[in-house]
């Protein structure tokens, strides 16, 4: 298919560009429809279809395949949606850094953030940034891995923030690691174990727990603890991910669980629950930052950078922040 067609040089594919060309491209990769193309961006189908020719001149390659069904895109066209659609990202990424700067501040950054992160990672590192740097504005988003990626691959973002339980890509991220974690086990405060200086596997085996799904590879450590100690494994009392919500459990119940050991410091920090004299060898994959490859770090973004690294480095050592 490639062999029937030559790509301009980048110089002539410059020179007639423009940003109308690209939220067209957008606008029919989401829709695959000429007439609704131009509704959202005002113009009429017959407007649509002539921008569309440019495009297709311009590369040089056919974008879409034309039906009464539609439009379909050709696999040129697939390849450039990605570029057109990361090109008005770091557009408007530039728009708003100038408007902060233009403001009085200092830039602005966009981070997403992995339920992991946010509640010790994330705050103490905006909470240190903005002392030392407070005209930076600073936006947070939280969700799930496979969103977050999303956007930062579409340079909505600047970073990603969180434990990665999957490969990050290479091609289109970097990814630095920030610290391992270690797991903790822990109970409400005033729980026959939060009095206990020696506690063996038999005494946890006795108790409810909260537990991650049994697919999680840390339910797998835990029970495979149990198996290596020749201990009944404990009943589960309730199956859950969410930090938050395990904690408040922890702190009405009886039941105990497993938890990352700066969110335990944390939860018991706020009179929650207590850390067990209890040390497993239960480690979680590592908290680390994401970056889309080859992106250029703004002056605030930086400034970003190092307060994190020095943040998880006091978190690593165990130092209070």
């Amino acid at each position: 298919m490639t062999a029937e067609f030559e790509v301009p040089s980048i110089r002539r594919i410059r020179s007639s560009l423009r940003i109308r060309h690209l939220e067209l491209l957008l606008a029919l990769d989401e829709l695959r429809s000429l007439h609704k193309a131009g509704e959202r961006m005002n113009m009429t189908q017959s407007a649509a279809s002539k921008l569309l020719r440019e495009i297709e001149v311009m590369f040089g390659v056919p974008l879409f395949l034309r039906s009464r069904r539609g439009i379909t895109p050709t696999a040129f066209g697939t390849a450039l949606f990605g570029k057109a659609s990361l090109l008005l990202a770091d557009l408007d990424g530039a728009r708003d850094e100038l408007d902060s700067l233009a403001r009085g501040g200092a830039g602005r950054i966009r981070i997403g953030a992995l339920q992991v992160a946010l509640p010790v990672l994330v705050p103490q590192s905006l909470a240190r940034l903005r002392e030392e740097q407070p005209g930076i504005t600073m936006m947070v988003q939280e969700g799930a891995s496979d969103v977050l990626l999303t956007a930062l691959a579409h340079g909505e973002l600047d970073c990603v923030l969180g434990r990665m339980t999957r490969p990050v890509a290479s091609d289109n991220f970097r990814w630095e690691v920030l610290y391992d974690e270690p797991v903790c086990v822990v109970a409400r405060r005033g729980h026959p174990l939060a009095r206990k200086r020696k506690i063996t596997p038999e005494c946890l085996a006795r108790q409810a727990w909260i537990l991650p799904p049994r697919e999680a590879p840390l339910r797998q450590t835990i029970e495979h603890y149990f198996v290596a100690h020749r201990v009944e494994l404990p009943k589960v009392g309730i199956e859950s991910v969410s930090v938050l919500t395990n904690a408040v459990l922890i702190r009405d119940t009886d039941m105990i669980a497993a938890m990352p050991l700066t969110m335990a410091h944390l939860y018991e920090a706020l009179d929650m629950l207590a850390i067990l004299r209890f040390r497993p060898d239960w480690m979680l994959p590592p908290v680390g930052i994401a970056m889309r490859a080859g992106a250029l770090e703004s002056p605030a973004f930086a400034s970003f950078l190092s307060t994190l690294r020095s943040v998880a480095r006091e978190l690593k050592s165990g130092m209070p922040s």
